[in-house]
């Protein structure tokens, strides 16, 4: 509900798709798509019928200071009923073993069995540092609203990520997407 920590929860909810989408028998639709859903009153099964999916995944996520909630829920679409549920309370810093948690067990629940190296990949922390990954979360929202000071303030994030751990490879990446954003779109050349 809160306004300003929207980008938290938008990032929370792609980095759970990200981690679902190194499955390889998941077939996972993107965010973008599923973003036009957000704030709709549709019902799971008209959802589930327009994107051709059998399952839904829906959730929450809320922090207080250094804690975080997590409810997640995966739901057949055609029937509405719920196929897993479960509810993370935690310090903010366990916010990747919750996702890798999350993306493990929709695995379970659908019958999916998990690749050694899959299960690495789930299981493997972008960053150990949270306030760059609060930066990297930030900076991917501005990017994803295609306006050229938001696609600046985007690059700033970005920086601020990449400056408290420079080994944050995903921030690395969506700088460079940002960079050429900013290229393609705008029209100017990186200073």
């Amino acid at each position: 509900g809160n306004q300003e920590d929207e980008y938290f929860t938008d990032g929370i909810m792609e980095d759970i798709l990200t981690q679902l989408s190194k499955i390889g028998e998941l077939n996972v639709i993107s965010r973008t798509t599923m973003m036009q859903y957000k704030g709709l009153k549709k019902s799971l099964r008209d959802i589930g019928n327009e994107v051709h999916a059998g399952v839904v995944l829906e959730g929450s996520a809320r922090r207080l200071g250094n804690r975080i909630r997590i409810s997640s829920q995966l739901i057949d679409a055609e029937t509405d009923k719920h196929l897993w549920a479960e509810t993370y309370d935690r310090d903010m810093k366990d916010v990747f073993a919750i996702q890798s948690d999350v993306a493990q067990k929709i695995a379970a629940a659908l019958a999916v069995k998990l690749a050694p190296k899959e299960k690495e990949l789930i299981e493997k922390k972008p960053t150990e540092n949270m306030e760059a990954y609060n930066y990297y979360l930030k900076g991917r929202e501005y990017y994803n609203r295609y306006k050229k000071q938001d696609n600046e303030t985007a690059i700033e994030l970005f920086k601020k990520a990449i400056s408290l751990d420079s080994t944050f490879a995903d921030a690395w990446a969506r700088l460079s997407m940002a960079y050429c954003q900013r290229v393609a779109k705008y029209g100017f050349v990186v200073s």
